[in-house]
């Protein structure tokens, strides 16, 4: 049931329509309330698409604390994104945060990016072989050891998580894409003023 009487919400994957009470007639669109100013079809698909952060394999994500790591944040990322690194070169100074990065490679679009993702978890200083590739595109030399990166494509899989880079805040919510600081500040703020 929504607000409105006689309709209804029907969610279909991440898709939300609206249908009267004998099924015959749908709405696709998005339902307002004017008089609270909100958009609740915006509220319910974000409600939706939320990841439950504490399922995360969070020991399969490169684990960063920079300053008070009080906030925390997980990354999906690609090594040969393009995005992905302008996200990097975004948060290169982003502090107090806890950051778990899950290496996840799109091999269709990036071929190499698997074999970069194994080589930067199996250096012998993980986040330091990541700073050197995003910053710098500066690869660790190709090597093997026993990695998450096949997980991390399938939890990617599991989680409807298509494309890199996507963020997931502490309380599940998700931003997709390569944004700035300022707006991942104002992201992260949200996070802290919900548990408050």
């Amino acid at each position: 049931p929504t607000p409105w009487t006689g309709v209804f919400e029907v969610a279909m994957g991440a898709n939300l329509a609206y249908v009267d009470e004998t099924g015959q007639f749908f709405l696709f669109g998005h339902l307002y309330d004017m008089m609270a100013q909100r958009d609740l079809t915006a509220e319910r698909k974000d409600a939706l698409a939320r990841i439950d952060f504490a399922a995360l394999p969070l020991a399969d994500a490169l684990k960063e604390i920079r300053g008070s790591g009080e906030r925390t944040l997980a990354i999906f990322s690609d090594p040969d994104c393009p995005y992905c690194r302008r996200l990097e070169a975004e948060i290169r100074d982003l502090t107090d945060v806890t950051l778990y990065t899950f290496l996840m490679p799109i091999a269709s679009l990036h071929p190499d990016a698997r074999t970069k993702a194994v080589a930067v978890w199996c250096a012998h200083d993980r986040i330091a072989a990541w700073h050197a590739l995003m910053w710098r595109d500066e690869p660790p030399a190709a090597s093997n050891c026993p990695h998450p990166v096949d997980r991390n494509i399938a939890l990617g899989a599991r989680l409807g998580i298509s494309g890199t880079p996507t963020l997931v805040a502490a309380d599940g919510r998700v931003l997709a894409g390569a944004a700035s600081r300022a707006q991942i500040e104002a992201w992260l703020a949200r996070t802290i003023a919900a548990a408050q």
